[in-house]
């Protein structure tokens, strides 16, 4: 392989990511306190993944894999890792991009192909058996009932809080939130023909209506729900959920009324 050779470029890039991680997390303390191995690994694997794959992908599957990861990595490794630990809003922050910003540009990128293609071939078999389990959980119905209880619950005071002091529950909570997420945004993002797109319109509809109230809710409160938060932090913590989260979840609802719309006309005599 010659220095020149496209596919090892981003064999450095990803050489070159570790290396800044590991150097920041040793030179800074706040910011190595959002360095959990638990949380490092899965997304320094994904990446590796996206690597090895990285030559085979069209350019749409490079951007949206590379911004979702991104995003990702602002969520969960950055600064802002740090500061949601004691900022509700930065934490509402993360909350934001882990289920309306990553899932739907990593989805862009068709990652289960990205998958297939970048595990050793010994692993794909157990990989076949989770996306069966994973395509019958992302069917709009199941999908938004697993995240909507998944938003409800973990908004709720008493495991928010309980969530902020201990820190795998607090990795629970992430990892049910882009879980979900991504089960919600592929039933979305996945659907074909009429009477699918309908259901996932309306889960999408369900989603944008319980997730405003939510939000309303936080904001609105007339009294601190969360422990340590002042009042102000908590009022910017709910426009943060009640309104970019919401802007993302009325244009899955446009996205899918436009596919029934064009469906619609197809089908016309």
């Amino acid at each position: 392989m010659t220095s020149r050779d496209p596919s090892r470029r981003p064999c450095l890039v990803f050489a070159a990511l570790i290396f800044l991680c590991a150097g920041r997390a040793h030179a800074h303390g706040s910011f190595a306190g959002s360095f959990e191995p638990l949380v490092v690994a899965p997304l320094l694997f994904a990446l590796w993944l996206y690597v090895r794959s990285f030559v085979h992908l069209r350019s749409l599957q490079r951007v949206g894999l590379g911004l979702g990861m991104g995003a990702l990595f602002v969520a969960l490794i950055s600064p802002l890792g740090a500061l949601g630990e004691t900022l509700l809003s930065a934490h509402m922050v993360q909350h934001a991009l882990l289920v309306a910003v990553a899932p739907p540009l990593l989805l862009l990128g068709h990652p289960a192909a990205l998958f297939v293609r970048g595990l050793p071939l010994r692993w794909r078999p157990a990989w076949a058996g989770a996306a069966r389990v994973f395509s019958m959980l992302s069917r709009p119905l199941p999908a938004a009932a697993l995240h909507g209880f998944t938003l409800w619950f973990w908004h709720a005071p008493a495991a928010f809080d309980a969530a902020l002091e201990s820190a795998p529950l607090h990795l629970v909570e992430h990892a049910s939130f882009f879980g979900t997420a991504l089960l919600f945004w592929t039933a979305v993002m996945r659907m074909r023909g009429v009477h699918r797109s309908a259901a996932a319109l309306a889960a999408a509809f369900a989603t944008l209506v319980h997730s405003g109230l939510l939000g309303a809710l936080i904001t609105l409160a007339p009294y601190p729900l969360y422990r340590g938060a002042s009042l102000e932090e908590q009022q910017l913590a709910g426009l943060i959920m009640w309104v970019p989260m919401g802007v993302a979840y009325l244009a899955a609802c446009l996205y899918l009324a436009s596919r029934l719309v064009a469906g619609a006309g197809l089908r016309a005599p």
